[in-house]
């Protein structure tokens, strides 16, 4: 538990947009799906957060337990289920017909996962180009 309470502590260091970022992600992509358990997308998306978590706790701990840019890496698997959410999407399958709180939830978590893609992405290209220091450092600059 203190390696969560460690990583809490770093997350409310961050800048106030992040941790806005970081809630609105929790709270769409963490706790809703259980509000929609039934529907694949949510399983799908219940299965990459657990693989998430796995990664990302992986990756915090082996980096002496900070955040830092690799930590992105952790989000790999929304990579599988925004593609996923995509197919189902453009396929019909998502079967939004008749259930607007679902089909709110499935497109507006594909857009946020685009967008935390992007945003990994980026942190990983800086890791890989040279940007180690802790999340809390780097945004203090």
């Amino acid at each position: 538990m203190d390696a969560f309470n460690e990583m809490n502590a770093q997350i409310a260091q961050f800048p106030l947009w992040l941790q806005w970022w970081l809630t609105w992600m929790q709270t769409l992509l963490i706790l809703l799906p259980f509000l929609f358990i039934k529907r694949r997308e949510a399983q799908v998306l219940i299965a990459a957060q657990v693989l998430n978590f796995a990664l990302g706790f992986y990756i915090y701990t082996a980096q002496g337990n900070m955040i830092t840019k690799l930590f992105g890496l952790g989000h790999i698997f929304w990579a599988g289920a925004f593609a996923y959410f995509i197919y189902r999407i453009f396929t019909g399958r998502s079967e939004t017909e008749g259930r607007p709180y679902f089909r709110t939830w499935l497109y507006t978590a594909t857009v946020t996962l685009a967008i935390s893609l992007v945003f990994d992405t980026y942190d990983i290209i800086q890791y890989l180009n040279g940007t180690r220091e802790p999340m809390v450092e780097y945004y203090a600059q």
